[in-house]
C-alpha cells in the first residue's frame, strides 16, 4: 500500500506483513474470473483461475452476452471484417461471419463493447464514414444476413429491444455534451421524427456524460446514469416505446463531476427493483419500474461502528477516481447491496437502506463482481494489484494470488 499510506508507515506495514499478521488464506478454487487489463488501445480480457491466479487465456475486448455464454469480437481482415461468437470459457469459436470493412461493435465508453439486446438475441454494429453513420442489425446467432441502416449525421448506439425492432440511438449535437435520443423502427425502416424525451419536460435539452448502466433481466427497461453540471440523473428508457423518464439523483455538490462518476447501478433478479448507490456522497436510491417516474425510496448511508484495524483511518486517497466498472453488486437473495465507501466495501441492507457491515476497511478497492452462482463476491484494487474473494454472507476474505493490475472485474463463474 505504499502509494496510499503516509511514507512513515511503510516500514511498519512491512513489519506487520513479515510477521504474518495480515496473511490471507488462499481463495477457493473452482471459479473462472474475467478481468479487463491494459490501457487505451491495448486493452484485453484475461481469464484466470480463482484458486491459483493462473492465466487460462486472454481475449480481445468484445461484447459479452448477459450470462457470458457468448462473447463477440471483430477481427480485421484484408478486405473485410470477421465477426465471431466465442465461448469465453474455452475460447472456442461458436459461429462467425464476414461483415463489410469498418464496422465495429459499439462502445458505451469504458469497459467492454456493447450492441446486444437484453435477451442476447439481437446484435448491432456501427460504422462512421464522414458525415454519415451506418448500422448493421441482425440475429446474434450469426446465421442470417444483417440489415443495413444508413443515416446522415453522427449517431451512436444506445440500446436495441428484445424483438430487434426498436433501435435507440444517441444523436450528437453541436455541443459534445448535448445529445438527443432517437428511435429507429426497423419494421418501417424509418427514424422517428420526434426525439425520445421525458414527456413531462419535452423541451428540456438532453446533456450529460454517460456513466454506469443496467438493463432489467426481462429487457423492459435500460437504466443509465448521466453526470452533468446541474446534477446527476438516471435516464430510464422503456424499450419499444418512444419516450423516456429522467430521474434526478441526490447530490452533495451538484457541480462535482468526480462525485457523480461514483454512481453505480444494480438490479434484482426479477427486475422489479433497481438500486443506484454512491459511496462517495453516501446517497442511495431505489427505483421500481412500475412506480416511474418517481424514485421509490432514497437514503443517506451513515458510518457504522466497524472494528478498526491498526492501519484503519490512516489510508489516504491520492488518486482521482473515474468512472467505475463494477461499482455495485446485489446478493443472490437481493437482501444485501454491496458498494464502495470512502474505504473498503459497504454491505447495505436493502430493507432499511442502512449499512450493516464494512469489509476490507483499510483498502481502497475499485471494482467488484458477484459470481454467477452468488457464492462469492470478488473485489479488486487496481493500484495495489489486489484481488479478494469475499463470502457475501459472513465477510470472510481470502486473496487471489498472482494478479497484476485488475483494472475491472467483468464476470466470475463456476467452472
Amino acid at each position: 500500500m505504499s502509494r496510499r499510506l503516509l511514507p512513515l508507515l511503510i516500514v511498519a506495514v512491512a513489519g506487520l506483513t513479515a510477521c504474518g499478521r495480515y496473511a490471507s488464506a488462499p481463495a477457493a478454487a473452482g471459479y473462472r474470473l474475467f478481468l479487463q487489463e491494459g490501457f487505451t488501445g491495448s486493452e484485453q480480457v484475461t481469464v484466470i483461475d480463482s484458486g491459483t491466479g493462473a492465466i487460462e487465456r486472454q481475449l480481445p475486448i468484445g461484447t459479452p452476452a448477459a450470462d457470458w455464454s457468448r462473447y463477440y469480437v471483430v477481427t480485421h481482415l484484408t478486405y473485410s471484417e470477421r465477426l465471431s461468437a466465442l465461448d469465453p470459457g474455452t475460447g472456442r469459436t461458436l459461429a462467425q461471419t464476414s461483415i463489410p470493412v469498418g464496422y465495429q461493435l459499439p462502445t458505451l465508453g469504458q469497459g467492454p463493447t456493447a450492441g446486444l439486446s437484453p435477451n442476447g438475441q439481437w446484435l448491432v454494429l456501427t460504422r462512421q464514414t464522414g458525415s454519415a453513420t451506418s448500422f448493421l442489425v441482425g440475429a446474434s446467432s450469426l446465421s442470417q444476413p444483417f440489415a443495413t441502416i444508413q443515416l446522415e449525421g453522427e449517431y451512436t448506439f444506445d440500446a436495441v429491444s428484445n424483438d430487434g425492432q426498436s433501435l435507440y440511438l444517441i444523436q450528437k449535437m453541436g455541443d459534445p455534451n448535448h445529445y438527443q435520443v432517437r428511435l429507429y423502427d426497423l419494421a418501417s425502416q424509418s427514424l422517428a421524427v420526434q426525439p425520445v424525451v421525458d414527456k413531462r419536460e419535452p423541451s428540456e435539452p438532453m446533456n450529460g456524460i454517460r456513466g454506469d448502466r443496467v438493463a432489467d433481466p426481462h429487457g423492459n427497461y435500460v437504466f443509465t446514469v448521466y453526470a452533468r453540471s446541474n446534477g446527476p440523473f438516471i435516464h430510464a428508457l422503456p424499450l419499444g416505446q418512444p419516450l423516456a423518464w429522467c430521474l434526478d439523483l441526490p447530490a452533495k455538490n451538484k457541480a462535482n463531476l468526480e462525485e457523480q462518476f461514483q454512481w453505480s447501478l444494480a438490479t434484482n433478479p426479477g427486475g422489479s427493483l433497481v438500486y443506484a448507490v454512491n459511496g462517495s456522497s453516501g446517497f442511495i436510491a431505489e427505483i421500481a419500474p412500475d412506480k416511474l417516474p418517481s424514485l421509490r425510496r432514497t437514503g443517506q448511508l451513515s458510518a457504522i461502528n466497524a472494528t478498526p484495524g491498526p492501519l484503519d483511518g490512516l489510508v489516504m486517497n491520492t488518486e482521482a477516481k473515474g468512472l467505475r466498472i463494477g461499482g455495485a453488486a446485489l446478493s443472490a437473495d437481493a437482501r444485501t447491496l454491496f458498494t464502495f465507501g470512502a474505504t473498503g466495501v459497504l454491505a447495505i441492507d436493502t430493507g432499511t437502506l442502512k449499512v450493516r457491515a464494512h469489509y476490507l476497511a483499510r483498502w481502497l478497492p475499485d471494482t467488484m463482481r458477484l459470481s454467477a452462482d452468488g457464492r462469492w463476491l470478488y473485489v479488486a484494487e487496481t493500484g495495489e494489484s489486489k484481488l479478494w474473494q469475499v463470502d457475501p454472507t459472513t465477510g470472510a476474505t481470502a486473496e487471489v494470488k498472482g494478479v497484476t493490475n485488475p483494472w475491472a472485474l467483468l464476470w466470475a463463474e463456476p467452472k
